[in-house]
């Protein structure tokens, strides 16, 4: 069954989601007020919130990647048990009648 990733709004509400959220408010407000550069306020938003969401949602598309392919290749493994099964007593049938034009043949 494949993992629904959470939205952005849904990541804030997380514990994890609100401890980064208000780290990153906090250094940015540092950055600005204290600092007083803004790219570096910038910089530090981007690596504890948007860096960790996008790698959560890279994982979670990854997995449902890797639950598609493991799907398809329980549907091609149980589909060739079923020919196999099948398959063989119509083949089983096919040489006999194989067999018998051969030996009709002959004559």
């Amino acid at each position: 069954m494949a993992h629904d990733p959470l939205s952005p709004a849904e990541a804030l509400r997380t514990p994890i989601g609100a401890v980064l959220a208000v780290i990153s408010l906090l250094a940015f407000a540092y950055s600005i007020v204290i600092v007083a550069q803004l790219l570096l306020g910038l910089t530090v938003v981007a690596l504890l919130s948007v860096g960790p969401y996008l790698s959560y949602r890279l994982f979670a598309a990854l997995d449902s990647l890797a639950d598609g392919a493991q799907r398809i290749a329980d549907a091609r493994e149980r589909e060739v048990e079923r020919e196999s099964r099948f398959g063989s007593a119509a083949g089983r049938e096919a040489s006999s009648a194989d067999r018998v034009t051969e030996s009709e043949r002959e004559r």
